[in-house]
């Protein structure tokens, strides 16, 4: 359903035609590009802006079917914690084409977002067949990369916990995975394992909560490092400025594609939110605000809007996972579908409304929130954890104060999703060695 060879890399090819792809700035694109032309006013509509939320984005139209899109959710997902001598996370992601018809509720969500998001592109400027313009993406190449997350979010002030349970666990053993979601690029992989140093990204990547608690989601403006960059300096040095978003049942965030993110709870730990008086005005209410609330379980639903280029190891949702979904879907009153989950001739009532009429009215924040770098009087800077981002360990330096990246986390919770401007210092990368899952054979021997 897709060319897994949509990737033109030979960029000095001189016998190129309007159909082929460039690699452009992370992205795959169409080489619409003319020798001699003046390019200069070209202007990618997509990724729209770096960071955008809407509230209430998804409706889910009944309890029951609510409890049927979570236990799908769960059902789905294959995410695990990456080990420390992985360079990256393992689990499937599922693929969707932007013309396939979709034959689940979740698949159905999958291209809802993707069209949302997609839909409203206009055509290339100049570039127009038969009085119409040329569309800015090959939709033979083009679909929504989705799958879910699933984790506990224990009390007590210890980091979440990533749960999924093998058949061959001991029922007795409590030992967990951390489930922290760790910094990281989302890219295809697989297609870089095959061409190092090129990593090409979705153009939008996407997250809609289906819970209302759990760790925030911390995205940084940080991109990958260009192809040329084989040792990854360029993701050394400070960071500025974030946008952290806090789970609500229903919201849906984006941002671009290339943006560096994850889901650090130590230092952006959840919040629980409780209005003690909601009759007094929003600024007067008396608020109690717990950090690391009781258990309760974080469910995320991601899309990425890949344009041009399918991920070589995401296909479609296996057959065998299918049926065993239960959130009804209308396909299913079609008479011999084997896969259905309603029964021929009942009544179908979508699952779910999606709530964005327009995809270019985010909602909008008048606040910006801000760390500074800490002293030693006041406390000294988090902390350093070493993790691994482009197959190179890297040492993040959280150089606020704990207590100063709380207050961030609190403040962030009153609306939801904030910007966060951050002086040098607060949130530096160092790269080091390369990772490889060999090292700790090398270090034995």
């Amino acid at each position: 359903f897709c060319a897994l060879a949509s990737v033109f890399l030979n960029l000095k090819a001189t016998n190129m035609s309007s159909n082929d792809l460039i690699i452009d700035k992370g992205f795959t694109v169409l080489n619409d590009f003319k020798p001699g032309a003046d390019n200069g006013d070209k202007s990618d509509p997509i990724p729209r802006s770096p960071f955008a939320s809407y509230a209430n984005a998804l409706s889910i139209q009944s309890d029951t079917h609510k409890a049927s899109f979570l236990n799908d959710c769960s059902l789905v997902f294959t995410a695990r914690t990456k080990e420390d001598s992985d360079s990256y996370s393992t689990g499937s992601t599922y693929f969707l084409p932007c013309h396939m018809k979709p034959r689940c509720a979740l698949e159905a969500l999958a291209q809802t977002i993707f069209r949302a998001h997609v839909d409203s592109l206009g055509g290339l400027k100049g570039a127009e067949k038969d009085g119409e313009k040329k569309l800015l993406y090959d939709p033979e190449r083009s679909g929504a990369e989705w799958w879910t997350l699933v984790l506990d979010t224990p009390s007590g002030g210890a980091p979440s916990k990533c749960h999924e349970k093998d058949d061959n666990d001991d029922d007795d053993d409590d030992e967990e995975e951390d489930d922290e979601v760790g910094m990281h690029f989302d890219a295809d992989y697989g297609l870089e394992e095959q061409l190092p140093n090129y990593t090409l990204h979705p153009r939008v990547a996407t997250i809609t909560y289906f819970s209302d608690t759990g760790v925030p989601t911390l995205i940084l403006d940080k991109r990958s490092p260009p192809p040329p960059d084989e040792e990854k300096k360029s993701l050394n040095g400070s960071i500025n400025k974030a946008w952290l978003s806090h789970p609500c049942f229903g919201k849906h965030v984006a941002f671009d594609g290339r943006y560096l993110h994850g889901a650090p709870g130590e230092y952006f730990p959840s919040v629980s939110k409780k209005s003690i008086d909601t009759s007094e005005p929003k600024a007067k209410r008396l608020k109690v605000e717990v950090l690391n609330p009781p258990s309760a379980t974080r469910i995320t639903f991601m899309v990425n809007i890949w344009l041009n280029h399918c991920p070589l190891e995401s296909g479609p949702l296996d057959d065998d996972v299918l049926e065993k979904l239960t959130t009804p879907w209308e396909d299913a009153q079609e008479e011999g579908n084997a896969k259905g989950n309603l029964k021929v001739g009942d009544p179908f009532v979508p699952p779910f409304q999606w709530n964005v009429d327009d995809i270019d009215a985010p909602d909008k924040t008048d606040k910006t929130a801000s760390l500074a770098r800490a002293s030693n009087e006041n406390g000294g800077p988090a902390g350093v954890e070493d993790t691994v981002i482009c197959n190179r360990h890297v040492d993040i330096s959280f150089g606020a104060s704990i207590e100063d990246f709380h207050r961030v986390s609190k403040l962030a919770a009153e609306d939801g999703s904030m910007p966060i401007e951050m002086e040098d210092g607060v949130f530096t990368l160092k790269v080091g060695k390369e990772a490889s899952s060999d090292e700790e054979d090398e270090e034995d021997a």
